[in-house]
């Protein structure tokens, strides 16, 4: 359980000293849109378990998840984007992103605190990296989050 609750503590500091706080209401509403995500992928993993945490009782991992990874990685991804998107450009940071997220993933299973069931495994994840960051670029896109600023 500690695990969780340094990790949560890590995430939130990373934010902390890399966030631009002056962008929040620009950027958080995808966060909790990302937390969103997550708490129902976790939710729907409970009956269809397709990866489960170390501590599949507690909901701390979950809650962990929700509020801290989910949002704080959308939240610098999307304020971090290229200013000049070419094709080029938006494949090298999705590539970096997404090495970033399958890496804390990878962490979390080589040290027993998630394991997968049934079907999945690292590649679906990195696959579904790929496809989530995706989406939360373009919610972000055609809602025209950007123009809050």
């Amino acid at each position: 359980m500690l695990f969780w609750y340094i990790r949560f503590v890590l995430e939130w500091t990373i934010w902390l000293i890399f966030a631009d706080k002056k962008r929040w209401r620009e950027l958080f509403p995808m966060g909790f849109i990302a937390g969103l995500y997550g708490a129902t992928t976790d939710t729907i993993t409970r009956h269809y378990p397709l990866w489960k945490y170390d501590d599949n009782i507690s909901p701390i991992p979950h809650l962990v998840n929700t509020w801290g990874i989910y949002i704080v990685v959308v939240y610098l991804f999307l304020q971090w984007l290229p200013s000049k998107r070419t094709f080029g450009r938006m494949f090298v940071y999705w590539f970096l992103w997404t090495s970033v997220t399958i890496s804390i993933e990878w962490f979390h299973v080589h040290t027993g605190h998630m394991t997968y069931h049934l079907w999945w495994n690292m590649h679906w994840s990195y696959l579904a990296d790929w496809v989530l960051f995706l989406i939360f670029y373009l919610y972000y896109k055609i809602f025209k989050f950007e123009k809050m600023r």
